[in-house]
């Protein structure tokens, strides 16, 4: 009899407390668990337990939900024509560009969408992206792609993509042509670095809300290579000098220093262009080359971790949180 009466309070649990405790399933549970109900569907569903699932899953400490897509940053033996450039990542969303077309990917989910062809006002069909972007203007709710096209006749013509109009508007250039590739997304903007005319390097910012251009200090002189990324929501900044890396973060307006690694000698030939990402609680990875390492921010140590079966090149890391955001919008009218 007790064990009856258990199974049925089983059945009736509060609907806040199974929202509560599904919230912190993984992706692939919850599309299982679609099945169980017409009620769970359409929770599972719904805008607000979306928003809720990606919150929950932001924040485990244990970064569960966090994945990491690895792509070629040395194009010198890859086709391009027929592989995708990654543009950004943002609440488990991917975007890639190919073939001068774009797309919004859910590895999660598996859903993709091919986002509108973008109208080439000059008709001129041998226009080339050279500068892009993906994130997501919290103030609105619209999800923006950022690409730059220059044509054949050296022109240059910036678009921006949003999720609420599923359409490119045209919007003004920054005036400097020496900025490209992608642009990392935080704190609401798009980041790159360039070179300025006198030698200095910067950062130029485009806001995703008032869709204008900016610029920010690097955090130190630079006469080395740069590489920017994202740390836990905050722009990060890779110097490197052959011998050692340094990661600065900005926190509250101010850069602060967050790593300083010492480069082996072995691969000081090889490690150019490093990647940071947070993979535990304490530590920081960088991907360097075909290796991964890991530094643990309170011993100060180390460890050297051998990536199997990579070519030795460059390597990018986009990390992304599993979601169930769809990529596929619906025109807000």
């Amino acid at each position: 009899m007790d064990s009856k009466r258990s199974k049925l309070s089983l059945l009736f649990l509060p609907e806040e407390t199974i929202e509560e405790i599904l919230s912190r399933l993984t992706v692939k549970s919850l599309l299982k668990f679609r099945c169980v109900s017409k009620s769970w569907r359409s929770l599972i569903g719904s805008d607000r337990f979306i928003k809720t699932h990606l919150q929950n899953s932001s924040k485990n400490a244990a970064l569960a939900h966090h994945r990491g897509i690895l792509t070629y940053d040395s194009p010198e033996f890859v086709n391009w024509s027929e592989i995708a450039d990654m543009v950004g990542c943002c609440n488990g969303l991917v975007c890639f560009l190919q073939k001068q077309s774009f797309f919004l990917w859910n590895p999660a989910t598996g859903i993709s969408n091919k986002l509108p062809e973008i109208v080439i006002e000059n008709g001129d069909r041998t226009s080339s992206v050279y500068k892009y972007g993906f994130g997501w203007d919290e103030s609105s709710g619209a999800y923006k792609v950022f690409a730059v096209f220059a044509s054949r006749l050296h022109e240059s013509m910036c678009k921006v993509y949003s999720s609420k109009t599923n359409s490119w508007k045209t919007v003004e250039d920054w005036e400097d042509d020496n900025v490209y590739g992608e642009g990392q997304f935080a704190s609401g903007k798009l980041h790159w670095h360039y070179w300025e005319k006198n030698g200095g390097m910067n950062i130029v910012t485009f806001d995703l809300k008032s869709e204008e251009f900016g610029k920010m200090e690097v955090p130190c002189p630079c006469d080395s290579w740069v590489r920017l990324g994202v740390l836990e929501g905050r722009l990060c900044v890779v110097t490197y000098n052959k011998t050692h890396f340094d990661a600065w973060v900005m926190k509250e307006d101010s850069w602060v220093k967050v790593m300083d690694v010492l480069v082996y000698e072995p691969y000081q030939s090889y490690l150019l262009f490093p990647t940071v990402f947070k993979c535990l609680e304490v530590k920081i990875g960088l991907i360097r080359g075909s290796v991964i390492s890991v530094q643990n921010l309170n011993l100060v140590k180390e460890d050297v971790l051998p990536l199997f079966n990579i070519i030795t090149s460059s390597l990018a890391a986009n990390i992304y949180v599993e979601s169930l955001v769809s990529p596929v919008f619906r025109k807000k009218v």
